[in-house]
């Protein structure tokens, strides 16, 4: 039921771009994610089979090589590729966000430069956002970067960047001005850093619980040198409402691509109590079962109907920070509890690596976490219903 249902209001268009991404992801992904997840491998041989499908592109104008597409059809993508490996999903949001920024808020020269390699797959991207002493709050970075002549020197470091090693560019939110207080109205920065930057180091990787085949590591910089053309826009000062406008977009991809294993884990309990007998009958026709089936589907469906509904009012009005959060809050902790409810539902099987279960729930794991922790989503929520 779940894989089938197509909410109303979606075109011809958009139920076909998901059968497109459906059927990518059957095929390829989900047969070998397992065994992927569990080396812990960067999918190199997947990024020319993504770009062929041109999901690199799809925030990218199509003056650039890309699709441009609506965040309806955004959404649906992650859910897809969510639902067969996190990791894969991840890959393309990042570099989907690095576009976005550069499309959004880029020089004509920076677009030029880097758009067509990264609609391509050519070039992939990420954000660096995170600092030892803070995280959602972005407003208490410390990263600095002092104009000197035509570049910009860079001091700091950033944790918790994902795709980091791979990104170029790596696009990374600085303060330009530590002078103006609060930071946020005129004292941060986007800086595009390149691969090739002198100065610019990344740490271990760390060792994570889940989304696995995908870099978490820390970067530094340590007097990088970063040329002032590679300033976002031009114009010191947009930073963060820039990252502000693209983690509007990030929430809508988390509840997304929560939503996708959600999914996930419900297609698989529906074809297990479908099989598997107990005490004379299937687990499907056990009233406690089918109990838990029933709500894990609503939560599954909920998730949907909420990310699709930030979607399209970003389509319409190009902001809907309280709508994406709210489809961020409930997708991401639907995802660990329905995660959770189908290794019940599996038993043992559940619990060991031979099913992909465990897999879904440490992946479900970092949801609540990303792109602005779920409790600081409640707040700006609530913030958006008392200013109105």
């Amino acid at each position: 039921m779940s894989s089938a249902f197509v909410p109303a209001g979606l075109t011809d268009d958009h139920v076909q771009l998901r059968k497109l991404v459906r059927d990518y992801v059957n095929a390829r992904v989900i047969p070998t994610a397992s065994e992927r997840e569990a080396k812990d491998e960067y999918p190199d041989d997947l990024i020319p089979e993504l770009a062929d499908l041109g999901l690199f592109g799809i925030t990218v104008s199509e003056q650039y090589g890309g699709s441009d597409l609506d965040y309806v059809s955004y959404g649906l993508i992650f859910e897809e590729l969510a639902r067969g490996w996190m990791a894969l999903a991840s890959l393309v949001y990042t570099t989907s966000s690095g576009g976005y920024l550069i499309s959004e808020f880029g020089t004509e020269d920076q677009k030029n430069r880097f758009l067509p390699d990264m609609a391509a797959g050519r070039r992939m991207s990420g954000i660096a956002l995170t600092e030892p002493s803070t995280g959602s709050d972005l407003k208490k970075i410390t990263l600095s970067a002092r104009r000197d002549g035509d570049n910009y020197i860079v001091n700091g470091s950033k944790i918790f960047i994902t795709h980091a090693r791979h990104a170029n560019p790596l696009v990374t939110l600085v303060k330009t001005d530590p002078t103006i207080e609060p930071a946020h109205r005129g004292g941060i920065s986007q800086l595009l850093v390149e691969q090739d930057t002198p100065g610019l180091s990344y740490g271990s990787d760390y060792k994570k619980l889940g989304h696995r085949g995908l870099e978490l590591c820390e970067v530094n910089f340590d007097n990088a040198v970063v040329p002032a053309a590679n300033l976002l826009g031009g114009e010191e000062g947009k930073g963060f409402y820039q990252m502000m406008a693209a983690l509007d977009r990030g929430r809508i991809y988390m509840a997304a691509a929560s939503t996708g294993m959600s999914r996930a884990a419900l297609e698989h309990s529906v074809e297990y109590v479908k099989q598997r007998e107990t005490f004379g009958k299937k687990l499907s026709e056990h009233q406690a079962v089918q109990m838990r089936l029933a709500d894990m589907a609503t939560k599954v469906e909920a998730s949907r109907l909420l990310y699709l509904n930030a979607a399209l009012k970003t389509d319409a009005d190009g902001r809907a920070s309280a709508e994406s959060g709210m489809a961020k809050i409930f997708a991401t902790e639907s995802a660990m509890e329905v995660t959770y409810d189908a290794i019940r539902l599996h038993g043992g099987y559940g619990y060991i690596k031979e099913f992909p279960l465990e897999r879904y729930l440490r992946d479900a794991a970092l949801m609540p976490i990303g792109e602005g922790a779920n409790e600081m989503l409640r707040m700006i929520v609530a913030n958006e219903l008392t200013a109105k």
